[in-house]
């Protein structure tokens, strides 16, 4: 498998349960575009959205054509799709040049580094299709900010994101090493994380640096649990998906979470 230090999401959240985050709404596009009836692409700012013609032709075509492959894969895909996709002057080149976040059901919000080496082209050419491939699973379980189908905490997160992680990773091909490679003692981790309060802090222990100096800790056990789950259930990243997130966890052999979480 293609080894490319890439990540296709970095939820930009403020809680843990990845429900109540902000985020800049689309101010206006002068492309919306409909693909099969059901995908919507929206360039945000209109005529000043920093995108060229051909970037958002590009853009276009590639966000078209995954659609078409994850929805093959996955029938609970909302039927109708919004894309936002928006410039940002920022550098995420340890994230590909794209980053994105399933806003609400139907909707993705996808980040285009006008900085990224290549610009807007090379990191959409490198990076918006795994994204997608990302984004569009969270879509289809409802693992989105606004309108979350799951209750609070650390683990759940992490079997959410690590589903998507590994559904992406399968079916592009693209291994995200920097960010989602889990170390020799991932199950002390997973035994950490499953022993933290319902309320711990989403962006130190999903998508930021813990303060021992380690990084995207709930992306890299959640990657851990699915593969676990795989091994001992022989279950495909497919018929996993469709599982709640105690039931991934009793299949990585792991102990239950307490309660009635989902």
């Amino acid at each position: 498998m293609k080894k490319i230090p890439l990540v296709s999401l970095w939820l930009l959240l403020s809680s843990q349960t990845s429900c109540s985050g902000e985020h800049r709404q689309t101010q206006s596009s002068d492309i919306s575009l409909e693909g099969a009836g059901s995908l919507t692409i929206i360039f945000e700012g209109g005529a000043d959205s920093g995108f060229s013609d051909g970037e958002k032709q590009l853009i276009t075509d590639l966000v078209r054509h995954t659609e078409e492959e994850v929805r093959a894969l996955l029938p609970a895909l909302p039927d109708a799709i919004e894309v936002t996709a928006m410039a940002i002057d920022r550098d995420v080149d340890i994230v590909g040049g794209v980053t994105g976040r399933a806003d609400a059901p139907g909707k993705v919000l996808i980040e285009f580094s006008s900085v990224f080496p290549g610009g807007i082209s090379a990191a959409a050419q490198g990076a918006l299709s795994p994204t997608i491939f990302h984004e569009f699973h969270h879509l289809a379980r409802g693992w989105t900010i606004q309108e979350n189908k799951f209750g609070p905490g650390i683990p759940i997160a992490a079997v959410n994101e690590g589903l998507a992680t590994v559904f992406a990773e399968e079916y592009t091909g693209v291994y995200f090493e920097e960010a989602y490679s889990y170390p020799e003692d991932a199950v002390a981790w997973l035994q950490e994380i499953l022993a933290l309060p319902v309320d711990a802090d989403y962006s130190i222990w999903m998508m930021g640096e813990h303060p021992d100096g380690r990084n995207s800790i709930g992306y890299r056990v959640g990657r851990y649990i699915v593969h676990q789950a795989t091994a001992n259930s022989g279950k495909s990243i497919l018929e996993l998906s469709s599982l709640a997130p105690n039931e991934i966890l009793r299949l990585a052999e792991t102990p239950p979470l307490g309660g009635n979480s989902p």
